[in-house]
């Protein structure tokens, strides 16, 4: 019956099944080459990413006297949790940790409010040089900080408002060192990345339908009461994204404190900072706190490097945890920040 058939089927029936099978058999192996490629490319970005990231995990979990050996660099031959242990009294974590979280909950609060108020402005409002001031606000995400360093250093050097703190006390504050010039400077929306959340937020009110905010018009809502009771629970997701961005770079932020604020001991990122950059005068200062039975090896390069690195996995853990517990809602406000609305 076979044999039949094909002696039914018409040769150009034939040769057209052959170039089908042809064609399959090419995009097979087009698909497999380029799956081939995709996975190498990930795997090596992903090493690349991971490996000192695992290295790090690893020296933190190693026994201070097996620090540098062959036997010890992926996998502790002798676990232990003494360098953990050193680096929280040289970063004095049990009090920097809290202080910090809160610090930096505030800022990122500030700065969310800020731009909420601002983004929905420009989305929604129509007043003369609304492009112009949008504009602005896009120029501070390109310009670097730095390069407004030094007229900021001098304004809070020299506080004032409109010279009535002159004229009440004769001479202006002097607001460095205090923490009062981190909130004045994240409320009025120029701290750090101010413009960005600005952008990220104005993209998802204009994604927002405008019949929600007409319908609470009609109603006989006023603007902050639509603004407050309908908008911002429609955009908790961009809203979410900005304060985890915020929260996020703040906290790594060591610019900006250090500009106003660098005689604060509690903040973690400047307790990281000076403990890398003097990692034997940090464990030194911290001699008389480490117990007796701890392998502590000063003056030794190894040791402080193995400091170094879990100092850093103690700083940077706190935002793993939190991740983990806002990602979902995060990587949709991330998603939804990008859709242009009318």
């Amino acid at each position: 019956m076979t044999e039949l058939t094909e002696r039914l089927v018409l040769p150009d029936e034939k040769l057209k099944r052959r170039e089908q099978r042809k064609i399959r058999a090419a995009n097979a192996a087009r698909s497999f080459v380029v799956n081939v490629f995709r996975y190498a490319l990930i795997i090596c970005l992903s090493y690349l990413i991971l490996a000192p990231i695992l290295i790090n995990i690893s020296t933190a979990f190693t026994y201070p006297k097996d620090v540098g050996l062959s036997s010890s660099i992926w996998i502790p031959s002798r676990v232990s949790l003494e360098n953990w242990h050193v680096s929280m009294l040289v970063l004095k974590y049990k009090t920097a940790l809290p202080y910090t979280l809160v610090q930096t909950a505030i800022i990122a609060i500030l700065q969310t409010l800020c731009a909420m108020l601002a983004a929905y402005s420009f989305a929604r409002l129509k007043f003369p040089g609304r492009g112009l001031l949008f504009a602005f606000a896009v120029f501070t995400i390109i310009v670097p900080p730095q390069v407004f360093m030094l007229p900021q250093y001098v304004y809070f050097r020299n506080f004032d408002f409109f010279g009535i703190i002159k004229a009440i006390t004769g001479k202006p504050l002097n607001l460095l060192g205090n923490p009062l010039s981190l909130v004045l400077i994240n409320i009025t929306g120029v701290g750090l990345k101010g413009g960005l959340y600005i952008y990220i937020l104005r993209q998802t009110y204009r994604g927002l339908p405008k019949a929600l905010e007409e319908a609470a018009y009609v109603d006989g809502a006023g603007f902050m009461r639509t603004f407050w009771g309908i908008v911002v629970p429609s955009s908790s997701s961009g809203l979410l994204t900005v304060m985890v961005l915020s929260f996020v770079w703040n906290w790594n932020d060591a610019y900006y404190i250090r500009l106003f604020d660098s005689a604060n001991t509690n903040n973690l990122m400047l307790a990281y900072t000076r403990a890398v950059g003097s990692v034997d005068e940090a464990i030194a200062r911290i001699a008389t706190q480490v117990p007796a039975h701890y392998a502590f090896l000063q003056k030794n390069p190894m040791y402080e490097a193995a400091i170094g690195k879990t100092a850093a996995l103690l700083v940077f853990l706190p935002l793993v945890i939190l991740y983990l517990f806002i990602q979902r809602r995060f990587v949709q406000g991330v998603e939804r920040s990008g859709i242009a609305g009318d």
